[in-house]
């Protein structure tokens, strides 16, 4: 069955893709099969006997539970199940030949044989003890996860550091860290196996007991509304389903996004500068508005123009995000100089908390403090002529495989996004008007 492959994974596979990384030599033999049509041709592309090849390729079948080809005089022809791993299968080795080919450019050789030859070579426990360096710091701390000695993590990263033809670590007092090259291959390898989680998902279909997982980077914005009511509705529909959502800066989740330790992130996308290797999906255009707490003079008098604020105490947006931009576009578009910035905010939940404490002004979304607009403890002050506006959308991995879970969350994202836009619409029409 299909779960017996996941109870094969040693302790440091489980946030990447269940048993996959000791089936290698198995998923090798059924790309080279696939590839050749026949175990003859196969064992010779692979350098190895036909024995070896065939144990490797029943293996691989028989933690599954079921079939990967079938057998007939004129060759072998890979099944359903069989076309789907052999594909995922292919792109995961692509990914490790394109990052050890990276690496060999950073070393200053840029030969892509030399992707290929680690590709074809890497053993699973060289790998097994790249990515549990990477997570623990050290090799003490790799070794205790992997159940090895810390003499055989080192060899493991010598040899690993040997057949990438590249220095991968360098040891300081704070314990052993990657270098470029090393962080360059931990991305290509955490690629390679979240190609074989989706194909995981992927074959339950095939037997054994359905899993999915779904691992979201959540920016300020989607936490409040958009994320929560998506995946409650995702869940309803996937019994089966494990979601996991990861706050954080979004320089941080894109390197989330980029080692395969997150599938996408929701939030205000970049309009400006955004990374070439993410590919961003627009969801709806957040409206900002002018808010404070139930009770301040703003309410009494509501100012006539953006240039009665400019002296006034704002709670202002981080540099370089969306909602910074639009806040500075704002007062820049109207010829007025910025506020000065005494208080850098990121946190949704602490703005909240200045504005209900203070007499400060802040920029927000209505979705973001849903909660106290219906209370009535913060209100949106009237400003004639405000627009602004950002998109709220989310970014997945260029050339990424997108697995059926998350396929599946991107649809309820829109669905929960078009709901949203009426809410916006009715607070730009009528700002006393709570949510």
């Amino acid at each position: 069955m299909l779960a017996s492959v996941t109870s094969s994974l040693p302790a440091d596979g489980a946030d990447c893709a269940p048993g996959w990384l000791p089936q290698f030599r198995g998923l090798r033999a059924m790309v080279a099969v696939a590839d050749q049509g026949t175990v003859v041709r196969a064992a010779e592309v692979l350098h190895l006997s036909q024995p070896a090849v065939t144990r490797a390729l029943r293996g691989l079948e028989d933690g599954l539970g079921f079939a990967l080809f079938e057998r007939g005089a004129r060759g072998m022809l890979p099944t359903p199940a069989g076309r789907i791993l052999t594909d995922r299968a292919r792109r995961a080795f692509s990914e490790l030949e394109q990052a050890s080919a990276e690496v060999t450019v950073l070393a200053g050789a840029g030969r892509k044989a030399q992707g290929q030859r680690f590709a074809a070579m890497v053993a699973p426990h060289l790998l097994s003890s790249l990515v549990a360096v990477a997570e623990r710091g050290s090799a003490p701390q790799a070794g205790h996860q992997l159940g090895r000695t810390q003499p055989t993590v080192h060899r493991n990263l010598a040899e690993l550091e040997h057949l990438a033809g590249a220095v991968l670590f360098k040891r300081t007092a704070f314990g052993t860290r990657l270098t470029e090259s090393g962080e360059t291959l931990l991305c290509g390898v955490k690629r390679a196996l979240a190609y074989l989680a989706v194909a995981h998902e992927e074959l339950s279909a095939f037997g054994g007991r359905p899993t999915a997982q779904v691992r979201i980077g959540a920016l300020p914005l989607s936490i409040g509304v958009l994320v929560p009511q998506a995946v409650d509705r995702l869940l309803c529909t996937h019994p089966h389903l494990q979601v996991t959502i990861v706050d954080g800066t979004y320089d941080a989740l894109v390197q989330q996004l980029r080692r395969a330790e997150i599938d996408l992130i929701v939030g205000a996308l970049r309009p400006l500068g955004a990374p070439h290797d993410l590919v961003q999906e627009p969801l709806f255009q957040d409206r900002l508005m002018l808010v404070a707490r139930a009770g301040h003079p703003c309410l009494a008098q509501p100012p006539r123009c953006l240039a009665e604020l400019v002296d006034h105490a704002w709670i202002v947006p981080l540099p370089q995000t969306p909602a910074r931009l639009v806040f500075d576009r704002l007062f820049q578009s109207a010829d007025l100089p910025l506020p000065t910035a005494r208080l850098q905010v990121n946190s949704p939940a602490l703005v909240r908390t200045l504005l209900l404490g203070s007499d400060r002004l802040a920029l927000l979304s209505p979705l973001q403090i849903e909660a106290e607009l219906r209370s009535g403890q913060l209100a949106v002050v009237p400003l004639p002529g405000l627009h602004a506006s950002r998109t709220i959308g989310a970014s997945t991995r260029l050339g990424g495989c997108l697995s059926p879970a998350v396929l599946a969350l991107l649809d309820e994202l829109r669905t929960v996004a078009g709901q949203l836009v009426p809410t916006l619409h009715r607070c730009a029409a009528d700002p006393v008007l709570q949510v």
